[in-house]
């Protein structure tokens, strides 16, 4: 979620005529299969025949194949590699401000998939055209359709066909992660190939590790901070899908107050408010630091932050087998080497 975007818009979540022509003009040459990724699926689903998928705002996407020449949002194009499925175009954050990859990129190869926007928002619908996309994929997050400008959105779907899959609201990580498995098998994955047999199992055996840790009673508070406010995200119903995933397993995950489902507004005076053993902290970086947080004085306060037991929280991992069993088991190394305060 970048800068240039509000945060409740971050935590709720050219013309028709002129886009037609480009389109018509860039034809159907040169919509072959792009090059397969590595470890992609050996026994793939049948692309032949007509395809279809209903998403999580209840539209079918409609199309005569399988579609091949897919546009995602960079974190839906992360989860959709792992199973096997490359994309030719992406939009959304791929690098930090240091030059580095940025992790809600994953294994994407970015070398082999052209940009068509990286802020909240900027979506080049001339580029997105020429690429002669047969699919675009991004995620549902709430009321958002993450990452794609509604202004644009009939000029964007008349390009080609949107699948938007749900987060957040009413859903866990395990449904999150079957419904990325299951858009990519209609796209020609194979659930079988090792890297997701390998990872489905990776995850569960980090689940696995995660419970147990949570038996030593650690509270652990997520959060983020902006110059003005301090954010409680909420773990729940209608929560954050990773955090309410935590309380599953056992993490006594501090829930917030008031009647948003994604996160309690406090000002810095408040920071304080909740005791935790743990502190998650939202690493983006168009929140504060954790240098910038702990000058104020009330979230210097906080027991977890006092005993150094502070841990960035990865927002918007891919969801892909891969890239959730690795933040688990991180995050799982971190919290076993802290204690109860």
């Amino acid at each position: 979620m970048a800068s240039g975007i509000t945060r409740r818009q971050a935590l709720r979540g050219g013309s028709l005529l002129t886009l037609g022509a480009l389109a018509a003009a860039c034809g159907t040459a040169g919509r072959g299969d792009p090059a397969a990724p590595a470890g992609a699926a050996s026994k793939a689903a049948s692309t032949a025949g007509p395809w279809s998928f209903t998403d999580d705002r209840g539209k079918k996407a409609e199309a005569p194949a399988a579609p091949k020449r897919i546009v995602a949002y960079v974190g839906a194009a992360a989860a959709l590699w792992d199973f096997g499925v490359q994309s030719v175009g992406l939009f959304g954050s791929t690098t930090l401000k240091d030059g580095s990859k940025d992790p809600l990129a994953g294994d994407v190869d970015l070398a082999k998939a052209a940009s068509i926007g990286t802020g909240y928002g900027e979506f080049n619908v001339e580029k997105y055209a020429s690429l002669q996309p047969e699919l675009l994929v991004t995620t549902k997050f709430n009321d958002l359709v993450w990452y794609v400008p509604e202004k644009q959105m009939g000029d964007i779907e008349a390009l080609a066909p949107l699948v938007a899959i749900e987060t957040v609201k009413g859903t866990d990580l395990k449904k999150v992660l079957a419904r990325f498995e299951e858009l990519a098998v209609s796209l020609g994955a194979d659930p079988a190939a090792p890297g997701v047999t390998q990872g489905k199992k990776a995850f569960e055996e980090a689940s696995e590790k995660v419970s147990k840790t949570a038996e030593k009673g650690l509270k652990v508070l997520a959060v983020a901070g902006g110059p003005d406010q301090f954010w409680v995200a909420r773990a729940g119903a209608g929560g954050y899908t990773d955090l309410t995933y935590l309380a599953s397993l056992g993490l006594a995950m501090e829930k917030g107050a008031g009647d948003d489902p994604l996160y309690e507004t406090l000002s810095w005076e408040q920071a304080a408010k909740y005791k935790a053993d743990v502190v998650l902290y939202d690493s983006r970086s168009q929140w504060l630091t954790l240098d910038d947080m702990k000058k104020k004085a009330t979230f210097a306060q906080i027991p977890a932050v006092k005993a150094g037991q502070v841990i960035p929280w990865v927002v918007e991992t891919p969801y892909s087998y891969q890239r959730q069993a690795a933040w688990l088991d991180k995050l799982n190394e971190q919290l076993a080497a802290f204690k109860p305060l």
